[in-house]
Parts: structure tokens; C-alpha cells; sequence
């Protein structure tokens, strides 16, 4: 995990990433949706998130990805930009830009 003031890149096993450059949303079982515009202010939840099972990822919404792990908690990438790119999905030699 990768975190700076405007971009965040998420590494997962087996050459997969997620480069964020928009905001994002998280959320557990005890509270609701926190929205984030800059990715330091999320860093201590991010890294809780280290070492964590993804068991689903979908897309809602026109552009969003939400990543949902083992524990209840949800990781929502927000597709917030008209004009620039928000984020970028690599698996091995495939580039997904949203």
C-alpha cells in the first residue's frame, strides 16, 4: 500500500493493483460511510485493511468499485472525475482506466 496526499495505490497478490487519484468511501458494521478526498487522513483505516481477505469486488453505481472483505467492511472507489482518470485497475498485462 502506497499512500499520498492525491493518490493511492493498492498492491494485492498475484499482480493485481489499484492506483486511486479520486475519493473514496469506507465502511464497517459500526459506522457509516466515511468519504475521503485525501488519502492521509484515511491512512490508519487503510493499513487495518493490510493482510485482509477480499471475498467480493463489483461495480456499482456508473464507475464505482467497491471492494468488500472478510470482514464485513467495504473499500468504495468513486469514479469522480469527468475529465481525468480515478482510478486504474492493472491485473498482470490488463489496464482497466475508469
Amino acid at each position: 500500500m502506497c499512500i499520498g496526499a492525491h493518490d493511492l495505490i493498492l498492491n494485492f497478490d498475484g499482480g493485481v493493483s489499484v492506483t486511486v487519484t479520486s475519493c473514496i468511501g469506507f465502511t464497517s458494521s459500526s459506522t457509516p460511510t466515511q468519504r475521503y478526498d485525501d488519502f492521509r487522513q484515511a491512512a490508519c483505516i487503510l493499513v487495518t485493511l493490510i493482510n485482509q481477505k477480499i471475498v467480493s469486488a463489483e461495480g456499482e453505481k456508473p464507475g464505482t468499485l467497491t471492494l468488500k472483505f472478510d470482514d464485513d467492511r467495504m473499500l468504495s472507489v468513486y469514479d469522480d472525475s469527468k475529465e481525468y482518470e480515478s482510478y486504474a485497475i492493472k491485473n498482470g498485462e490488463q489496464l482497466i482506466v475508469v
